[in-house]
Parts: C-alpha cells; structure tokens; sequence
C-alpha cells in the first residue's frame, strides 16, 4: 500500500501524543548527529574514504541501529490498541515514508543540482543526456520485463508467476536510477565533469520518464485482456510524458525567472535575512506548483535551480549570494543522509519476510544489468557514429584548423581516457571508459523504493 496509516491520519499511533513524536525524532537526529561525526572521522582516514564512500558509511550506521533496534524493541503494529507508544515510534524508525522523501528529502538535493550546475558543460551534452534519460530508460524497462517475463515463463522465479502487467510497471519503476547516491558517491570521489554531468544529468531526467512509465504502465494491472483499456492506456502515456517533459522544464525555467522578477522589482538588499527568507522558499515553491498541476516536481526543481542560478542570483546582495549557496548545500546534503540513513534503518524494518522472493530478485538483478547495458552502448555506439559523421562535415567544410584548436581545448577540460585517436574526430565522443562507468552508476535507489510503496 502506498499511503500507510500514520501518513494519512496526522495524530493517529506515534504522532497522536508529544512523547511519540519526541521519541522518534530523539532517535532519528540523535543517528543523523552520530552519522555526521562518523563521516568526519571517515574524511580523515583517506584509505578508508577511498573505498568507503559517505553514502556506503550511513547505510551502514542505519542497518546497524535498525539490527539493534529490532533486537530490543518488539515489533508493534500501528493499529494495535494495547501498543506502547513508544514501542510504535520505534518501529516507526524502521519504515520509510515514500511521502516524506518526495515532499520533504528530494526537492532540495535535486534543486542543488541543478544550482550548482555549470551550464557550459551540461548543454555540450546535452544529447547523449536527453538520449539517455528518455530513449535508454524506456529501452530499460523494456528488456527488463522481457527478460523476467522469459523467466517467468521458464520457471526461474518458482512459485511466484507475476503477470506481464505487474512485470512492466516493475520494469519502469527499477529502470530510474537514484541521483542521491550517484551526487554523493561522485561529488566525494571528484569525477571527470563530463562523466559527472552525464551521470547527474541523466539521473535527474530519467527520474521523471521513469516516474511517468510507472504511472502509466499500473493502469495495465489487472486489464491485460481489455484491448481497450491497454489502448487508451498507451496513448495517455504518450500524452502524459509530452505533457509532462514540456510543462515541468517550462514551469522551472519560468518559476527561476520569476523568482529573479520579483527580487529585481522588490529590492531587498537592505534586508538580508528577509531576502534570504524569500529566495529559500524558491527551493520549495515550484516542486509543489508541479506537483498540484500533475507536472515532474523533480524536472521542475531542477530546472528551477538553473534559472535561478541565473536571473535571481544577480539580483541578490553579496552577503545573501554567500549564505545562499551555503544553505543549499548544507540542506541538500542534510537530506542526503537523512536519506541514505532511512535505507539503512528499512533493512530490518521490513516485516513480511516471508513474501521475499529470492528467485525473482536475483533473475531482477541478472535483468536489470542487462537492461542497463542494452540503455548505455547501443546509444553511446549511436551517438559516436553521428558525432564522427558532424566532425567529419566540420572538417570538410572547415579544413579541420579551428576545429582540431577546439579539440585541444576539450581536451584540456576533459579526462584523457575518454578519447581516442584523431582529436579532431574524438573530443565529444563516449568512451569505452565512459561507458563502463554509465553502466555501472545506474544505481537503483529511494526513488525506486518509493515507488513500489506507493504500488
């Protein structure tokens, strides 16, 4: 079920008295405080920190104290009358609530993304990131149900038989992978910037196909044999994800606009704090306006954050422009591990252990590695053979003079190991190396354990 009770009735279990809620947020931050600790004294072991990331650490620290937690707490349902209050904060420590990752956790971290983004090096691939996210994860999802579905159908996955139509909308949702912990992992680890922005940008993008293919391929769920039904259900998703890309990047780009409006109009530099006030709130603002207009609230935000980095930012004092950024990126990487903690504390949090079913989630593991891979090379292959063929015209009609002076600036900015042979021909080109690297940062993360919640 998507919506559990306690999300749905403010004041109902834990969150009906102040001890409940006191005790749940004294564990939760008192984690959050220890984590923080920890992840500094990981910054000074750089041995560790090489193969130890910051997310991999708060994982940890989550699974830990969800082991201990269940060890020393009984597990207590919701509903039950004679349950401590206590007891059932506790184990409310152990669940995640998809709701409050996307209402509360996700729209931070994804509008510091796109805030800090360098533009210059995000639309130069602009490309092979919009053909990624749109084209690679609809492949994805794809032969992920294909592959289950010949699974299922030979038997691999045991007693349990999905049908077709719950193998594809698992297909759609395991095919997002998770921008957190790719930001995280790649942020600590100081990545080649165009590896790093192909990756982060088309985490972001395929978030919102994803979520879109999700949405649309549940309504097959339980009409597999309504030929009307499946019908009306394809062209909704045609026009749900035409409606959706266009309206989210528009109302983004538009709110960043604004929100530099209204700072330009209303000149508030003389007070800082309420300035700052003002412009936190752009953090926030547009995510939820997509949200109610049934628009992609991450595509939204994203975008929001580059235009905000661009018109609202000139409008600002010094002193807001410093605290600003500070704050953006301090609340984003708050809810980084906020994040990361809550999949660590779900581990043990996961009642219904008897409904695991370990036949299906290796043939799911086999089927979304192949499924990566069929999204990473057949494009990569594709956008290098079109990216030769527009180098060769350049040099053609060019001489190859200024073109190769270009290159060499590419160069400069980019990983060597991403090219290969003439520069001229080979300076935007998606290595082998590069490749690798898309194919295994496609990790699946909150996004799509939020959405088989809400399922």
């Amino acid at each position: 079920t998507g919506t559990t009770e306690q999300d749905a009735l403010p004041g109902y279990g834990w969150t009906a008295s102040t001890e409940g809620i006191s005790f749940y947020l004294v564990v939760f931050l008192s984690l959050l405080a220890l984590n923080l600790v920890l992840c500094k004294l990981l910054h000074n072991r750089p041995m560790i920190a090489s193969v130890l990331p910051e997310a991999g650490l708060t994982i940890i620290v989550g699974t830990l104290a969800s082991f201990i937690i269940r060890l020393v707490v009984k597990p207590a349902e919701v509903s039950s009358e004679d349950a401590d209050v206590v007891d059932i904060a506790a184990n409310q420590v152990l669940t995640f609530s998809s709701t409050t990752f996307f209402v509360a956790l996700l729209p931070p971290i994804i509008f510091n993304s796109g805030y800090q983004l360098k533009m210059e090096l995000f639309l130069e691939d602009f490309t092979p990131i919009v053909s990624l996210a749109c084209v690679g994860t609809a492949i994805s999802a794809v032969v992920v149900s294909v592959l289950l579905q010949v699974m299922v159908g030979a038997g691999f996955t045991g007693d349990f038989v999905p049908s077709f139509s719950e193998i594809l909308t698992f297909g759609a949702l395991i095919s997002a992978t998770d921008p957190v912990s790719t930001l995280a992992v790649f942020q600590t680890r100081k990545v080649d910037p165009r590896l790093f922005y192909l990756v982060v940008g088309e985490s972001v993008l395929n978030d919102a196909v994803g979520l879109v293919l999700f949405n649309a391929l549940s309504k097959f769920v339980g009409h597999e044999r309504s030929f009307v039904k499946v019908t009306v259900a394809l062209l909704a998703f045609i026009v749900d994800f035409s409606v959706v890309s266009v309206g989210s990047l528009c109302l983004g780009v538009f709110s960043g606009f604004m929100s530099g409006l209204v700072l330009k109009t209303v000149d508030m530099r003389s007070t800082w704090v309420l300035e700052l006030s003002l412009y936190m709130l752009v953090m926030y603002l547009p995510f939820f306006v997509a949200e109610v207009l049934h628009l992609s609230g991450i595509v939204t935000i994203l975008f929001c954050g580059i235009s905000a980095k661009r018109y609202s930012e000139p409008n600002l004092s010094r002193i807001t422009t410093r605290h600003a950024d500070a704050l953006f990126q301090v609340t984003s990487h708050l809810a980084e591990s906020a994040i990361f903690l809550e999949l660590g504390l779900s581990v043990f949090g996961l009642q219904s252990r008897g409904n695991f079913h370990f036949k299906f989630i290796a043939c799911a593991m086999f089927a979304c590695l192949v499924g990566r891979m069929a999204n990473i090379y057949p494009i990569a292959f594709v956008y290098n053979r079109l990216q030769d063929r527009k180098c060769r015209h350049a040099q053609s009609s060019a001489g190859g003079g200024d073109h190769a002076a270009d290159a060499s600036l590419a160069v400069g900015r980019y990983s060597s190991e991403d090219y290969a042979g003439d520069l001229g021909t080979h300076d935007l080109k998606m290595g082998p190396n590069t490749c690798h690297m898309l194919w295994f940062s496609g990790l699946r993360g909150a996004v799509a354990y939020a959405c088989a919640k809400t399922f």
